[in-house]
């Protein structure tokens, strides 16, 4: 089992947006995740769920992983092998997001 954590202002992430816009999240959204409406707090909980996935899988190419729903439960989308687990959450100031890859 491997666990990845990151937590990201969210004031950081919508200053990057403000100034460099869809350059900015053209990195590391996936095309699944430009459908929604791409708000600081959304972008910050796909940043912090790329993160933590890139350190539960150790594979560090963000566009590997997607933040997704199953319903309301929000599930890592990707093709990496395994049990994947997700806890994303976000308030004023920070997006977190907890990963939990168990292994085949």
């Amino acid at each position: 089992m491997n666990i990845g954590v990151d937590i990201v202002s969210i004031n950081r992430i919508k200053t990057l947006f403000n100034k460099y816009g869809t350059r900015f999240t053209n990195q590391f959204l996936t095309e699944l995740e430009k459908q929604k409406e791409l708000t600081p707090e959304y972008i910050s909980k796909c940043w912090a769920v790329k993160e933590a996935s890139i350190k539960a899988s150790g594979i560090a190419d963000a566009k590997q992983f997607s933040y997704g729903k199953n319903g309301k439960q929000p599930i890592v989308v990707t093709d990496v092998k395994g049990k994947w687990n997700l806890s994303v959450s976000d308030e004023k100031e920070y997006a977190i997001a907890m990963v939990v890859k168990q292994n085949d």
